[in-house]
C-alpha cells in the first residue's frame, strides 16, 4: 500500500548519472573504487517532490510541498543540508547531522528570514558529509513550482446584455470565464449572478477548459431576471495550484419597449413642508467584499425652495445617532449613501437601524420624518454540515450519503450556499448549491467526472454561506469513506486505504506520530473488513507511481529496480499487518506489480496520489 509520495519518489541508479539496466553491479563496483585521497563512493542519497507546484493560499494538501529523503549510508553521515533554491539562490535551508534524519521534509514557502519567497521555479538539493570512508556526496530534485499570483481573467457575455421577452428572454446568454495564471494551468471555476440586494440569482461550475455557461434568464427561486435591471456576475476561479480570485462584471437586462428601467426606489408621496428619507433596501452588508456594501437613503425635501437647513441621521434601534450629514437650502441632495461607518471613522454596531431626517423652512414649520428599519449586517453566517451516516460505503450498504446544512445569522435571513466537496489531494471533487430553505443533498460519492470515491479515504468539505445581504460564512465537515468491497467475476475486490510509509522503505511505523496513528487505524479496519470474507483467499497487489514517465530508458530501470521490489516488499508488509491482527498467513499472496495498471497517468501531478494503493482481491 504506498504512502503518498513516496513509491513515486523512488530515485533510480540513472536518476544520479549511473547506466540504467546495471544499477546494481555499479553501485558495487563503486564502493570498491578507492579514489586519490582513499575515500570511496557512498550508497546512493536521494531528494524528490511530489508535486509539480504548490500555492501557500491553497486549500489544505495544496499550500506545502513535500521533499522526500533517502540517506546513503546513514551511520557514516556527519552532516547534511537540504537547500530550496531558485536560478542559483537559496531561499530555505535545513541541516542536520546523523542523530536526524529526517524521512520528509514539508516546505510552506517562506524564506529562512520568515517572509514569503518570491515565486517561481525551484528545486531542492541534498548534500551530505560523512564521518570517514565516504566522499561527500548530493542529490537534487525535479524542478516545482511556488505560486504566489492569484489567476486574473474576465467574464464575457453573448448576447452582451438579456433582451426581454413575454416568457423571460428573448435568448439565452453564453457566459464565458476567462482566466489564465501566470505559473500554473487553471483548474476550476464557479459563478454567481446576484442581483443589487447581492442575492443569489443563479449559480454555475466547471472545469477548466470547459469554461463556458449557456443561462436562459431563469432564476433559482423561479421566475426570470427583471426587465431593466443590471445584475452582477461574480466567478471564483482557481489554479492548478489552489490559487483563487474572484472576476466580477455586469450583467444586463434590457427595459421593456416604451418603458422605462424599473426603479429601485418607490418614494412614498411628499406632502408641502413634509420632508421624507427612505432606505431603498431592507439592509447591507460593509465588509469590503462589493456586494452590498453600502446603503443609499433616497431624500425628498417637501417644499425644497424653503429649506434653510436640513439634517439627517441614522440610529440603531434603542441607541442614540452613529452618522449624521447637515447642509442648508443650497444644497440638497437627492440620495446620501451610508457605508456603515459611524461619524468617529469606525464602523457601526451590527443591528437594527432606523433614518430621521430634519428640515427647517423659511416660510413654514420644521418638519421630520423616519425610514422604516433596516439592518446593518456584518457577522457572517455560521452553521454546521450533518451527514447521514458516520462512514459512508457507497458500494456496500448505501449508495448515496446525504449531507444537511444548517446555517443561521444573528441580524439577517439565509439566501444561499455552495459546497465544494475536495479530495485527499486536495482538489475540487464535486460542487453543489442551493438556494434556502433547501439546504441538502444526496451525494453518490462520484466526482462531477464520474469518479468514485477512493477507499478509506476522508473527503473534507467546505460549504460557503450567504445571506440576504451578501455576507459570506464558511462551514467545514469531512465524509470518511469506508473500505471498499466491489463485486466481480471471481469473488470481491477489497479497495483498501493508502498506508503512509517512510520514504524509499516499507516501513509504516516510523513516521510521523499522526501519520502513524492513521495507519493502525486503518489496518485495523482492514483486519476486521477481511475477517467477514472467512471463506476466502486474499491475493494483495501492490502498485506504486513513476517519476521518470517520461523517459522509457529511465523508466524501465525504475520500474524494475526500485518500483516492483518496494511495491512488493509494502504489499508484503501489509500482509504481515494482518497476519498480526489474527488472520491466517496461508490465505495470503501477494504481488508487486509498481507503475502499471495506473488508474490515472503518472504524468498527472494532481491526481495521481490515487496510484499509490494495494488492491485487495478475494477469491474463491
Amino acid at each position: 500500500m504506498p504512502r503518498r509520495g513516496a513509491a513515486r519518489r523512488q530515485i533510480t541508479k540513472t536518476r544520479f548519472g549511473l547506466l540504467a539496466g546495471a544499477a546494481v553491479a555499479l553501485l558495487t563496483a563503486l564502493a570498491a573504487c578507492q579514489t586519490t585521497n582513499n575515500l570511496v563512493a557512498p550508497a546512493e542519497s536521494a531528494i524528490q517532490v511530489e508535486k509539480s507546484g504548490f500555492s501557500p493560499a491553497g486549500a489544505a494538501g495544496q499550500n506545502s510541498i513535500e521533499l522526500s529523503l533517502l540517506f546513503g549510508n546513514g551511520d557514516s553521515i556527519d552532516t547534511w543540508k537540504v537547500e530550496i533554491a531558485s536560478s542559483g539562490a537559496a531561499q530555505k535551508t535545513w541541516t542536520g547531522k546523523s542523530d536526524y534524519l529526517p524521512a520528509s521534509l514539508t516546505w510552506d514557502g517562506k524564506a529562512d528570514s520568515g517572509s514569503m519567497a518570491p515565486e517561481g521555479t525551484y528545486t531542492a538539493k541534498l548534500s551530505l558529509t560523512y564521518k570517514a570512508k565516504y566522499t561527500p556526496a548530493s542529490a537534487e530534485s525535479r524542478s516545482f513550482v511556488l505560486d504566489l499570483t492569484p489567476p486574473a481573467g474576465s467574464i464575457a457575455m453573448d448576447p452582451p446584455f438579456f433582451t426581454p421577452s413575454d416568457n423571460g428572454v428573448a435568448a439565452p446568454m453564453t457566459i464565458t470565464v476567462n482566466a489564465s495564471s501566470p505559473l500554473a494551468k487553471m483548474d476550476t471555476w464557479s459563478l454567481d449572478v446576484l442581483d443589487p440586494a447581492g442575492t443569489l440569482v443563479k449559480n454555475f461550475s466547471g472545469q477548466w477548459p470547459d469554461a463556458s455557461a449557456s443561462w436562459d434568464g431563469s432564476s433559482v427561486a423561479g421566475g426570470f431576471v427583471t426587465p431593466g435591471t443590471t445584475y452582477q456576475a461574480v466567478a471564483t476561479v482557481r489554479d492548478e495550484y489552489g490559487n483563487s480570485a474572484k472576476l466580477k462584471a455586469d450583467l444586463s437586462v434590457a427595459a421593456l419597449p416604451g418603458k422605462a428601467p424599473v426603479e429601485t426606489v418607490a418614494l412614498p408621496p411628499q406632502k408641502p413642508g413634509q420632508p421624507t428619507v427612505t432606505a431603498t433596501e431592507p439592509g447591507f452588508s460593509p465588509n469590503g467584499d462589493k456586494v452590498a456594501d453600502t446603503l443609499t437613503l433616497a431624500l425628498g425635501y417637501g417644499t425644497p425652495s424653503a429649506v434653510t437647513t436640513w439634517k439627517v441621521s441614522v440610529s440603531q434601534q434603542g441607541g442614540g445617532a452613529q452618522r449624521t450629514w447637515s447642509g442648508d437650502g443650497s444644497n440638497l441632495p437627492s440620495t446620501i449613501t451610508w457605508d456603515g461607518k459611524s461619524d468617529s471613522g469606525s464602523l457601526a454596531p451590527e443591528g437594527t437601524y432606523t433614518a430621521t431626517i430634519a428640515t427647517t423652512y423659511s416660510s413654514a414649520a420644521p418638519g421630520s420624518a423616519s425610514s422604516a428599519p433596516f439592518i446593518l449586517d456584518v457577522t457572517p453566517p455560521s452553521g454546521s454540515i450533518t451527514l447521514s451516516s458516520p462512514l459512508f460505503s457507497p458500494l456496500e450498504s448505501s449508495d448515496t450519503i446525504s449531507l444537511k446544512l444548517d446555517a443561521t445569522s444573528p441580524t439577517a435571513k439565509i439566501d444561499s450556499w455552495s459546497m465544494d466537496i475536495y479530495d485527499p489531494g486536495g482538489n475540487v471533487f464535486r460542487t453543489f448549491s442551493g438556494k434556502w430553505p433547501a439546504s441538502s443533498v444526496s451525494w453518490n460519492g462520484r466526482s462531477a467526472k464520474g469518479e468514485l470515491v477512493q477507499s478509506a479515504e476522508d473527503y473534507p468539505v467546505v460549504a460557503t454561506v450567504r445571506d440576504q445581504f451578501g455576507n459570506t460564512g464558511t462551514v467545514k465537515s469531512v465524509v470518511p469513506v469506508d473500505i471498499l468491497v466491489e463485486k466481480n467475476a471471481s469473488g470481491y475486490r477489497i479497495l483498501a486505504s493508502r498506508i503512509f510509509f517512510k520514504a524509499f522503505t516499507a516501513d509504516y511505523k516510523d513516521v510521523a506520530p499522526d501519520l502513524a496513528q492513521q495507519n493502525m487505524k486503518r489496518l485495523d479496519d482492514l483486519a476486521a473488513k477481511l475477517k467477514k470474507f472467512p471463506g476466502y483467499r486474499i491475493r494483495m497487489v501492490g502498485h506504486a507511481v513513476s517519476i521518470y514517465w517520461d523517459s522509457p530508458a529511465r523508466h524501465a530501470a525504475e520500474e524494475k529496480d526500485v518500483l516492483v521490489p518496494l511495491s512488493q516488499a509494502r504489499a508484503d508488509a501489509v500482509k504481515a499487518a494482518m497476519v498480526e491482527r489474527g488472520l491466517d498467513a496461508a490465505r495470503f499472496t501477494t504481488d508487486g506489480v509498481g507503475s502499471s495498471d495506473q488508474l490515472v497517468p503518472d504524468s498527472d501531478y494532481k491526481d495521481r496520489w490515487q496510484n499509490r494503493r494495494v488492491a485487495l482481491f478475494l477469491e474463491k
